[in-house]
């Protein structure tokens, strides 16, 4: 048995050049019959297509705590963002 890689492309045009029978064209390649047809049917399937999607999603960093230590021994920790707008007139109470 001679075993070959050769691609479906270069089979299908060397078979459609030669001009001669499926069976002549098998015999002058060493290749069955059989298998010139299995090939030829498994190179004509439609290649299942990747229904996979890749979504990016936003990455969501965990927020460390923001803490402050006053020097009169207030202790203020944030966490939430929108807390932090309010710190500026939080800090000038304080101070």
């Amino acid at each position: 048995m001679k075993i070959s890689i050769i691609s479906g492309k270069n089979v299908s045009n060397s078979k459609k050049d030669s001009g001669s029978t499926i069976s002549d064209w098998c015999a002058q390649h060493q290749l069955s019959v059989q298998t010139f047809y299995y090939w030829q049917k498994k190179l004509a399937m439609p290649k299942k297509q990747n229904t996979s999607i890749i979504v990016p999603l936003p990455t969501i960093a965990p927020l460390s705590p923001i803490v402050i230590e006053t020097p009169t021994g207030y202790r203020i920790s944030v966490t939430d963002e929108a807390a932090l707008h309010f710190l500026p007139q939080l800090l000038k109470m304080l101070s």
